[in-house]
């Protein structure tokens, strides 16, 4: 108690140098908190149920190599029979995220739906905060007793219900549907998909009796659902893949010797039982997306800590200098070291611990910044970002680590001083030297961190502004998206077609609209990107007459397709540009066959699925000969929307009223198409300004740690500077003696930060777009940035040296 007593009154002695350590530290510890923070949510943390490492999902070999921990979804059949046969576990579940539409008509409403297993909650150990839960007797087609239930978020009840408590009991419609609401999931729960919170949850029976989710129920190729599996106390994951692999043929419906027959072949993958204890992030595939930027992004505010560390060792070390005098007297009543060093290392501790404290106030505030960053359009990611153990653990790593880091080395040259020489009053050239040396090496490694992080900025802003500037093959500028949904219409696939082209002119007639067109997708809409038939080695797109003219993309050979392509008419197709380079080099495209249709036409290339990959070989399809290409129960259509003039979202209102004149009941969302697109580049956006943000953080500090190593070496060699002032040295000879050693430590901070960027430049190369990682342009750039700054950072002390009166100084000594 008395080494902390003394500890406080030693920092508060010096209340701008304390101030100044905490702040700096608040930030560097904060910083790295709240990027871990959503690492830790996203990544690492389990989820808030009863032993959560029990949970285990079903995969494989396959799946997991393509990147589906989930494995690659089960048909409603597989998982009747997983139940029929689950005795080997101690509970398991089956599960969808869809969207759901709880809008009575007109424009969507759309909220995550969560279509769920009878089962679901009761395995997960998850009870309801008000009424119940989703239970097996309401799994049933048509539902149970009760009828078609629901059971809703904690989320959802706030916004739709302001949490009242007549909220059960009452009807929501879901895709015009109605259900009758039974309970209130608790707020900790979120559901399983990590980052995308559920807001209405229904049983897989009740899925049949809506149109959106009927598909995952009846007999459809499609592979909808995730199945988790909850072992038994004491059963290892091994134990449990071995029971999978024992279920599977009875699972897939056929004898354990034609399991070679079974189509398609990933299905013949053994069964692998994968830890689940996160959740999944299959659907979403947000950690898939964001894993790396979330690494590079911890990796850079290490480095803005370790700047930062190095930047307050600087200072600790000029303060431990200044109190030699009081050391002295110390050591000379008969301290020790061994006593001396713990007190010393004990005020860095109570720095950390302070400026940690702040940093976790300041991580919570940044952790929800950044995540509103990540969210892409029309994705809202959701995160539990309160501070758990693992964060309040890692910032206290951190914090431990920063003490060690700036606060052994002062500890230990403060303590090295001789009493003797410290009594005197001044240590000497030797003893002066002994304290810059220490500062010119912090000082020189801060500098190459700050190069290593300022080149990193630069790199990821190169390839943030090559991606805004990349060639899009279409204009967005003037183009609205109206997603509209025609499943509420009952109509024959045929009929369906003509009602999706008569929506599309009905808006055409709207004043203000210079054209309109339909088609299953859209350039870089992760809504609609699904229906673009991806193909080894080319992609398949369908289109309605005039949709490249809405696009503004050039024909530049043939025609595009028109009205006169109709069902019953020779089956055409339009290919672009890289189509023909690649499978028709030599012969002129036109009459030739693409997928087995006639080339009437070639488009100019234009990117679709990603500005990164840029275009690829295309056919595009006429809408009206689409049949086989779209799944049977879509009912969903984009029409673009070409503005004659002005923003394209003044024509929202009026397109809405001309489609709901063709029919009522039709619903829609609307959306630009130059937000898809910034959406589409929005993760490099985000590192590219985080980035940024720490990149001038670190000049900051390189700055603030020059200025301060340059003063220090002034007042240091004031009597000195003094004495030459008074033989007669001229201005520039006294401005070139203090500045030698600060573009000495400059130099050597830059060249060793280019052999630490060479290192580092590896990891970052897949990240980037249009520029290398090692690319000389930038990095002479940044070298010729970080110079300046110190230049100026060094001259302003400097300057203060040619001004020093030579009678003051030598009084002084």
């Amino acid at each position: 108690m008395r080494a902390l007593r003394m500890a406080v009154r030693s920092i508060a002695s010096a209340p701008w140098t304390s101030s100044i350590v905490v702040a700096t530290l608040a930030l560097g510890v904060g910083a790295n908190a709240a990027v871990f923070g959503v690492v830790n949510s996203l990544l690492l943390r389990s989820l808030p149920i009863a032993e959560p490492d029990r949970l285990v999902t079903v995969s494989s070999d396959f799946a997991i190599g393509h990147g589906f921990k989930a494995g690659v979804g089960w048909k409603h059949a597989m998982w009747t029979r997983l139940l029929d046969s689950a005795h080997p576990f101690d509970g398991v579940l089956a599960w969808a995220q869809p969207s759901l539409d709880v809008s009575p008509g007109g424009e969507r409403q759309p909220v995550n739906g969560l279509v769920v297993s009878g089962s679901f909650f009761e395995v997960l150990r998850v009870p309801a905060h008000i009424g119940r839960t989703i239970v097996p007797a309401d799994d049933r087609r048509g539902g149970g007793a009760d009828g078609l239930v629901a059971v809703i978020s904690d989320r959802f009840w706030e916004r739709r219900f302001n949490r009242r408590m007549d909220a059960v009991g009452s009807s929501i419609a879901l895709d015009g549907v109605p259900f009758t609401i039974v309970g209130v999931a608790p707020s900790w729960f979120l559901g399983l998909e990590v980052g995308q919170a559920f807001d209405v949850a229904i049983s897989l029976g009740a899925a049949a009796s809506v149109r959106s989710t009927r598909s995952l129920v009846d007999d459809s190729p499609r592979f909808g659902l995730t199945v988790l599996l909850r072992l038994k106390p004491e059963q290892s994951i091994e134990q449990a893949t071995a029971a999978m692999r024992a279920l599977q043929p009875a699972i897939l419906g056929v004898p354990p010797e034609k399991m070679a027959d079974v189509r398609p072949p990933f299905l013949r993958e053994p069964y692998v039982a994968v830890p689940a204890p996160t959740g999944t992030s299959d659907f979403s595939r947000l950690r898939t997306r964001y894993q790396r930027s979330l690494m590079v992004l911890l990796g850079l505010v290490g480095l803005v800590l370790l700047i930062a560390c190095l930047n307050i060792a600087t200072v600790m070390l000029a303060r431990a200098n200044a109190r030699r005098y009081e050391i002295g007297v110390r050591m000379a009543l008969g301290a020790t070291r061994a006593q001396l060093w713990p007190q010393l290392l004990l005020e860095s501790l109570l720095l950390s611990a302070v400026g940690a404290a702040i940093g976790l106030v300041f991580a919570s505030w940044g952790s929800a910044l950044l995540v509103g960053q990540l969210s892409r359009l029309n994705t809202q990611i959701v995160l539990d970002l309160k501070p758990d153990a693992v964060v309040i653990g890692f910032t206290a790593v951190v914090a431990s680590f920063t003490t060690i880091l700036f606060g052994v080395a002062p500890a230990l040259h403060a303590t090295r001083v001789r009493p003797v020489t410290a009594l005197r009053g001044r240590a000497g050239g030797r003893g002066d030297d002994g304290a810059a040396r220490p500062t010119s090496v912090l000082m020189a490694a801060q500098l190459s961190l700050s190069l290593v992080l300022v080149l990193g900025a630069a790199l990821f802003v190169r390839t943030f502004e090559r991606l805004v500037h990349a060639p899009l093959g279409f204009d967005a500028d003037r183009v609205l998206l109206a997603s509209i949904d025609t499943g509420r219409v009952p109509a024959s696939p045929e009929a369906r077609t003509k009602l999706y082209q008569g929506i599309a002119d009905a808006i055409a007639r709207v004043p203000g609209v210079e054209r309109a067109a339909p088609s299953t997708f859209t350039p870089l809409s992760e809504a609609t990107r699904a229906p673009l038939i991806t193909r080894a080695e080319h992609a398949e797109a369908v289109i309605g007459p005039g949709w490249l003219e809405t696009y503004g993309t050039r024909v530049i050979a043939g025609r595009g397709f028109s009205p006169d392509d109709t069902a019953t008419s020779a089956t055409v197709a339009v290919v672009n540009q890289s189509y023909v380079r690649r499978f028709l080099p030599d012969t002129p495209p036109l009459g030739q066959l693409a997928g087995g249709r006639t080339i009437v036409g070639v488009a100019a290339d234009a990117v679709f699925a990603s500005v990164r990959g840029g275009p690829k070989p295309t056919i595009y399809r006429p809408l009206t000969q689409a049949a086989g290409t779209r799944a049977p129960d879509s009912t969903t259509i984009t029409i673009s929307i070409r503005a004659a003039s002005g923003p394209p979202t003044s024509l929202i209102r009026p397109v809405a009223e001309a489609a709901t004149t063709v029919d009522p009941r039709l619903t829609f969302t609307f959306a630009t198409l130059e937000k898809e697109v910034g959406a589409s580049i929005a993760q490099e956006r985000v590192l590219a300004s985080i980035a940024g943000v720490f990149a001038l953080l670190a000049l900051l500090l390189a700055a603030l740690g020059l200025f301060g190593l340059t003063a220090y070496a002034v007042n240091r060699r004031r009597f000195e500077l003094g004495v030459r002032i008074a033989l007669g040295a001229q201005r520039g000879h006294i401005l070139a003696i203090v500045l030698k050693r600060s573009l000495v430590v400059t130099a050597a901070g830059l060249a060793a930060g280019i052999g630490v960027a060479l290192l580092a430049a590896r990891y970052v190369g897949a990240m980037l777009y249009g520029v290398a990682p090692f690319d000389v342009p930038t990095l002479l750039g940044v070298m010729g940035l970080l110079a300046a700054v110190a230049v100026v950072a060094a001259l302003i002390p400097a300057r203060s040296a040619v001004a020093i009166d030579p009678l003051l100084a030598l009084r002084s000594e």
